[in-house]
């Protein structure tokens, strides 16, 4: 099966590839997506690629971003999920896997092992806006260039107590309820966690806001960062022209660049011609404002040539 797309994401780092290796997966077309969480610290080397899913984020708490590690190519099956034999497929069933480091147990809400939560680490059920937005970052590229839909179940059952499986700690793990039967898991797409996907038992991520990815992902409400005037194309156009978070963040960012041109043309438009007016009648309005207007037109041209170009560069 052909891949189509770009098979990198961009601003990931490589160092821990795998799909040229021993485990190098089976060529495919994304459709879906699950998520996992690592139920760690730090960055791990999944056996040398043995249990790898697609790419790997770490949250860099102090810098309030996520460091993406990419492991398979978009379109190439990863490794993360249990596949048994004489059922349905997992890995190989048009599926982007995304491992979040942290954990999503609810006993480690607070603290693990003498570190603070949202310091040391973060608890993906409890995890800020401005994690919740870098994944979303990765969710949305993935919708642009490979057509995962914006869309994810609604049920997230805790790694811990949950009143919609009483009795049962954790709720999310083994035969939960919100996990999927084969025929489901066949036609499905959107997102979902490894506590969704048939032939496994593991509860990962918990009860993470997804919904909330996916609000951020489609333009919703704002993210609650430090940059909490913009909105969250705002906030990935903000770290294009900080740090040039990568390509997409840079496209994103041209777009506000835009969107605020406008709104200073407008205001631009009905300033010259109010001076004009003033001026009296040895001096043609119309005419002062079309020229004003046309030396608009072609910035604005301009501009949009070098963004085309850097674009295409």
């Amino acid at each position: 099966m052909a891949r189509t797309g770009p098979q990198k994401i961009p601003g990931a780092s490589q160092s821990y590839f795998f799909g040229t290796g021993q485990y190098s997966g089976s060529a495919m077309e994304v459709n879906c997506g699950v998520v996992h969480t690592t139920e760690g610290m730090s960055l791990t080397s999944y056996s040398s690629g043995a249990v790898a899913p697609n790419v790997t984020g770490v949250p860099d708490i102090k810098n309030r971003k996520i460091r993406w590690y990419q492991h398979f190519d978009v379109d190439e099956s990863a490794r993360a999920l249990m596949n048994r034999s004489g059922g349905v497929e997992t890995n190989t069933a048009n599926v982007f896997q995304i491992e979040l480091v942290g954990t999503c147990d609810d006993s480690k809400k607070t603290s693990w092992s003498g570190k603070k939560a949202g310091v040391d680490y973060l608890h993906w059920p409890t995890a800020p806006d401005w994690a919740l937005a870098e994944v979303a970052w990765l969710v949305r590229w993935l919708n642009a260039n490979h057509g995962i839909p914006l869309t994810c179940v609604s049920n997230w059952l805790a790694y811990g107590k949950d009143s919609r499986r009483p009795g049962v700690t954790p709720a999310s793990y083994g035969a939960n309820p919100a996990r999927m039967s084969m025929s489901a898991w066949r036609s499905f797409t959107g997102w979902c966690g490894h506590q969704h996907v048939p032939e496994n038992d593991h509860g990962d991520p918990g009860s993470m806001n997804f919904a909330r990815v996916i609000a951020i992902a489609k333009g919703g409400s704002k993210p609650a960062t430090e940059e909490n005037d913009m909105d969250p194309v705002d906030v990935w156009a903000y770290k294009g022209k900080n740090e040039k978070h990568d390509a997409y963040s840079y496209l994103r960012g041209t777009n506000g660049a835009v969107r605020a041109l406008s709104t200073q043309v407008a205001g631009l438009n009905a300033t010259v011609k109010t001076l004009a007016d003033k001026l009296g009648d040895d001096v043609d309005t119309d005419q002062v404002v079309a020229a004003v207007q046309k030396a608009i037109a072609d910035a604005v041209v301009k501009v949009d040539v070098d963004i085309t170009s850097n674009q295409e560069s």
